[in-house]
């Protein structure tokens, strides 16, 4: 019963994404107002409620569901049997679809007298993207599909995947991606739009700023999380590996980096209207061919879902399409958009064109080496790798050019090329830099080159926010010391987003130059030194867990003056229903470095491969993306006004 409800409000999602389509071509705004209302209400409940349908039957472990049947058990924690929800392709497909309606939803409070045309033409081309996705899903991917006769069990969900991080990373992804959507339907709306006027237009792309900052934003805190499992849960010590299903999530966001960017040049110095809207169209374009690379079954990951590539076609033609047409509006319509104005180079306008620039160039580099291996393969039939090499050498190297600019951009006013101010405000920074990365190099007790750009970035990046600060609050008091009636109300979300970029540099830095490992076959009352630290292999026990057996090894941590710091508890799991297994990596963190153990295979006369890993700062990787979140958050609420104004 309840699967049915949910396959019928799919269909009546359907019903209402094309009621929304058809409306917003008419003629008449009280129609359009009318049917507006009533689809951009009645898509977001029926969405909402076949994705609550889906959540009941994999609660209750309903077997007649074939998706819940091949995800599911009734020996699966709970936590993980709502997780898998998302964590299928359909039950996935499905939340894309809800996340849709929810962006639409919010395009759809955005009416008023002044953007009546501009909205309807938004609300027309979200309308028609959920179309895309609402056929996709009932097509070849429906959720609700029955089976018969009903088996007694379910298959299980990957034991990989059964994991906190990994249960909140696909929606917080999710919401990043599909938020991408609304920022291509503004700009596909605004090249639609007759108004030449600039002020006008300038108001649209206020509108478009709170829905790219919450994509931009939500987007970070998905990658981040994702990160963080392949760091704990993988067992490579590592946090990032240039998956390709790694990349697909990170070429939008570099997209969508500069263009959260360009809309602050938009709003203060009406410029950079272009890029705007091209970044916008292209950010979405990327997440949808992330979404095809993902479930087009061509990728080996341990992200993908190996699925008939007839799906991933039906995605391609998808992409093809909207593709197609929003270029060639933009090419055919942004001309009335360029700039009236010179952008100079020493002006924070200048800094964020740059940064524009070297984003494409990196994003490019990572689409090229993601799709090629690809390419090559379809035409000659042989696999080649493109890994971590091709990308420390490529966009490594391209990133540090933007970091620089984005420390200097706050020291940067707007049209200003005063190059002796720059100079002069910038001296105290390069103290601070020199003070700083010497206290750190002194730190780790060694010299890398790479190393010491990276700290240099860091101290850079800080410093500028420091002393911005302090302009800030230097600038507040004097003018409450002359009495003035209006004080400049300075928000410092993007200097919590660049503190948390430099929180991120340090620890991205810190853990991959000075990283310490050692791979070691032990025997239990054996021990192995690291970095100070003394481990000693002191048993190895059988357990088990709620829906899994494991090898649970216990390991004891010593300082240099002998004193026991943690036991550490790594282990290797069986899970019977799946017949897989997993690597539990063992971890223990502070503020100066990550205390990582891994057990390997092995057995009780020659002993096991233990992996240990000393990876100093790394949590400040984590830390520092918490920060971005934050600073995105604060900004996408200080940005979004919806309409107070009726039509």
């Amino acid at each position: 019963m309840i699967a049915t409800l949910g396959n019928f409000s799919i269909w009546l999602s359907l019903l209402f994404a094309f009621t929304q389509f058809v409306s917003s071509l008419q003629k008449n705004n009280k129609k359009i107002i009318k049917f507006n209302t009533i689809a951009a209400i009645g898509l977001l409940l029926f969405s909402m409620l076949s994705f609550l349908c889906l959540i009941y039957s994999y609660i209750v472990s309903d077997f007649s569901v074939s998706n819940v049947f091949q995800n599911s058990h009734t020996t699966k924690p709970l936590i993980y049997k709502i997780s898998a929800v998302w964590g299928n392709h359909e039950g996935s497909m499905l939340l894309w679809i809800l996340v849709l309606a929810i962006f639409n939803f919010f395009i759809f409070k955005l009416y008023n007298k002044i953007n009546f045309s501009f909205v309807t033409n938004s609300l027309k081309i979200q309308a028609f993207v959920t179309l895309g996705f609402l056929f996709f899903t009932l097509l070849t991917s429906n959720p609700f599909e029955k089976i018969f006769p009903v088996p007694e069990n379910g298959l299980g969900f990957n034991p990989i995947l059964q994991d906190p991080a990994l249960a909140i990373h696909p929606p917080l992804l999710y919401i990043g991606y599909v938020g991408f959507s609304a920022a291509f339907s503004f700009s596909v709306a605004i090249l639609l739009g007759k108004d030449k006027k600039l002020e006008n237009n300038i108001l649209l792309f206020d509108c478009m700023r709170p829905f790219v900052l919450a994509a931009w934003t939500f987007l970070t805190i998905g990658i981040a999380f994702g990160s963080i499992w392949a760091y704990y849960e993988l067992g490579w010590g590592g946090w990032w590996f240039w998956d390709p299903v790694e990349n697909a999530s990170f070429m939008p966001w570099l997209l969508g980096t500069a263009l959260v960017h360009s809309l602050i040049a938009v709003k203060k110095k009406k410029i950079l209207q272009k890029w705007v809207l091209l970044l916008a169209i292209l950010s979405f374009l990327l997440s949808v061919i992330g979404t095809f690379l993902v479930r087009s079954g061509i990728l080996t990951s341990v992200h993908a879902f190996a699925l008939d590539p007839s799906r991933g076609i039906y995605i391609l033609a998808f992409i093809a399409i909207i593709g197609t047409y929003s270029l060639t509006l933009f090419f055919l319509n942004s001309k009335k958009f360029s700039d009236k104005k010179y952008v100079t180079f020493l002006s924070r306008e200048g800094s964020i064109l740059i940064n524009n620039i070297i984003m494409i160039i990196v994003c490019a580099s990572v689409f090229l080496g993601t799709v090629y291996p690809l390419i090559i393969e379809s035409f000659t039939g042989n696999k080649i790798s493109v890994g971590e090499p091709y990308y420390n050498s490529i966009v490594v190297p391209i990133m540090i050019p933007a970091l620089i600019v984005m420390g200097v951009g706050p020291l940067l006013s707007w049209n200003d090329i005063n190059f002796t101010k720059l100079l002069k405000n910038s001296f105290p920074n390069f103290i601070f830099v020199f003070i700083n990365t010497t206290f750190f190099v002194w730190i780790f007790g060694s010299f890398n080159i790479f190393g010491l750009i990276g700290i240099i970035l860091f101290s850079w990046i800080l410093s500028n926010i420091i002393f911005t600060l302090i302009s800030n609050y230097s600038l507040i008091k004097s003018l409450k010391a002359l009495n003035k009636n209006k004080i400049p109300k300075i928000t410092n979300s993007m200097l919590i987003a660049h503190v948390g970029v430099a929180l991120l540099i340090l620890g991205v830095t810190a853990s991959s130059v000075w990283q310490k490992e050692k791979i070691i076959r032990m025997k239990t009352g054996e021990s192995i030194k690291i970095n100070n630290y003394q481990v000693v292999f002191k048993e190895l026990n059988e357990i088990k867990g709620e829906n899994y057996f494991a090898l649970q090894g216990k390991f004891l941590v010593y300082d240099k003056k002998k004193l026991l710091i943690t036991e550490l508890n790594p282990e290797n799991r069986i899970y019977p229903i799946t017949n897989n297994s997993t690597t539990e990596a063992a971890i223990h963190t502070n503020l100066k470095r990550d205390l990582y153990i891994v057990l390997g295979d092995g057995n009780s006369d020659k002993g096991r491969v233990i992996r240990i890993y000393y990876n100093p700062l790394v949590i400040w990787i984590w830390i520092g993306a918490l920060l971005i979140f934050m600073g995105g958050l604060i900004s996408m609420k200080n940005n979004y006004n919806p309409s107070k104004n009726s039509i």
